[in-house]
């Protein structure tokens, strides 16, 4: 299949929006390296041996996960996905209130592109699992209602211009998903705010403690091994699939890979590490 044929069998806008995920939302992820090396783990050989191999080993294993039990796989990569994103969108860290704002959040850009595409979004997922969905869209369903209803308690303990913040990111975006094809809202989403707002979240993390070069390289690094990755991994796809199928196979497993461990990394680890420990640790 030539380029101009996937273009074709994938429509110009969905093979953009993919092509926007892969050079503009994954890197975002790559700056995982810089982290390491703020946290004190790549100064050492032994640490930083240790963060590499926990990395790819946990990446290699939701991608071994979702060959093995690919409806469950992709319907826990999507539950994680709506907390990872959901967390990210989130500045309050009321504990009363940023568990229900992540659900919130991150419920709408999953449930909510989902429901408002099903039919377009149900092709899209029988291409990542096969043609059984029925699980996939049992649990969105259900976790529809449970959005729904978060939505509005948000909505109802906010005041303000917290409430006013959010109630206009939520019209705009619901907006975006409901005009726009799933790929593309959920591309312009992953990219100009998901991945713009992990961009300035480091760069407040980071502060001075590191250079732009030191920043850079890591990123530059993670981002290219990724890159030559998933040119690897299509050419093997691309053996048994039609090339749109395995563009689409290769670019959302790789993204579910890969979001477990930064989501560990980002949201499980780094925020639970004090000033002290991160000095002791380097």
């Amino acid at each position: 299949m030539t380029p101009l044929d996937l273009a074709t069998s994938l429509g110009g806008l969905n093979l953009l929006a993919l092509a926007c995920i892969v050079f503009i939302g994954l890197p975002h992820g790559a700056m995982d390296g810089a982290l390491a090396l703020h946290l004190g783990w790549m100064r050492q050989r032994t640490k930083a041996a240790v963060f590499l191999l926990a990395y790819v080993g946990l990446a290699a294993a939701v991608v071994l996960a979702w060959f093995l039990a690919p409806v469950l796989t992709f319907t826990l990569f999507l539950a994680i996905s709506l907390l990872h994103f959901g967390r990210g969108d989130v500045d309050d860290e009321d504990a009363s209130m940023w568990l229900l704002e992540s659900f919130a959040r991150g419920g709408l850009v999953i449930a909510g592109i989902s429901q408002f595409h099903r039919l377009e979004t149900d092709l899209v997922f029988q291409t990542l699992v096969g043609s059984d969905t029925e699980f996939v869209w049992l649990c969105l369903d259900a976790a529809s209602v449970v959005v729904a209803a978060c939505i509005l308690l948000v909505v109802v303990r906010t005041t303000g211009d917290a409430r006013r913040s959010y109630v206009l990111e939520t019209i705009g975006l619901a907006t975006l998903f409901a005009v726009t094809p799933p790929l593309v809202g959920f591309a312009v989403y992953f990219c100009l705010v998901h991945s713009a707002r992990h961009f300035l979240s480091m760069r407040r993390i980071f502060g001075e403690a590191l250079a732009a070069l030191d920043i850079a390289k890591p990123t530059v690094v993670l981002t290219l091994i990724t890159w030559g990755s998933g040119i690897v991994a299509l050419a093997a796809r691309s053996s048994d699939l039609a090339l749109s199928e395995a563009v689409l196979q290769v670019v959302f497993i790789g993204l579910a890979a890969l979001t477990v461990p930064h989501m560990i990394l980002v949201d499980g680890v780094a925020p639970h590490m004090s000033k002290s420990e991160r000095l002791h640790a380097i």
